[in-house]
């Protein structure tokens, strides 16, 4: 499967942004993260806290993922490039194959461009986060090298 990162416009960022807050929300919820009410609320918050410019926030890299064989846009990706010291980082803020396009090795390609795409930016690592209830993208991420380095953990108390 060969894929290519093709950089979003302003429309298609407005596209994705209408899918993407949804779906924060939705991801938030399903991990106990977040009650019910006012989840895309809190979502489009947090996307304006990280999008203070839009599209041309610095160090943010939005792209369709589009199958080579036929340009077709099968998903969206979003990579933040972050220097520290001296090296660069890469991390995924967020990776979705389109449901019809799913199992088939797009995730995977997808993921040796972005390796790509962040080498030649400098990157020497790429980070991301996975809801722990997601345990196709986290076999995804084990089976191309990607290792766990934390666990964030919670317990509900019973009122005393």
């Amino acid at each position: 499967m060969e894929v290519s990162l093709k950089k979003m416009n302003e429309e298609s960022f407005a596209e994705y942004l209408q899918f993407a807050i949804p779906a924060y929300a939705s991801e938030n919820i399903r991990a106990g993260r977040w009650p019910t009410t006012g989840d895309l609320e809190r979502s489009k918050l947090e996307y304006a806290d990280l999008f203070p410019e839009g599209l041309k926030t610095k160090d943010n890299y939005l792209f369709n993922i589009v199958e080579s064989s036929n340009d077709i846009e099968i998903g969206h990706l979003w990579v933040k490039i972050t220097s520290k010291e001296n090296s660069k980082s890469a991390f995924i803020y967020d990776l979705h194959i389109h449901e019809s396009y799913r199992g088939k090795g797009y995730a995977k390609a997808a993921l040796l461009c972005t390796e790509h795409f962040a080498s030649s930016l400098g990157a020497d690592s790429i980070s991301l986060h996975v809801f722990n209830h997601n345990d196709v993208a986290k076999a995804l991420y084990k089976k191309v090298g990607y290792e766990v380095i934390s666990h964030n953990m919670r317990k509900t108390i019973d009122k005393c």
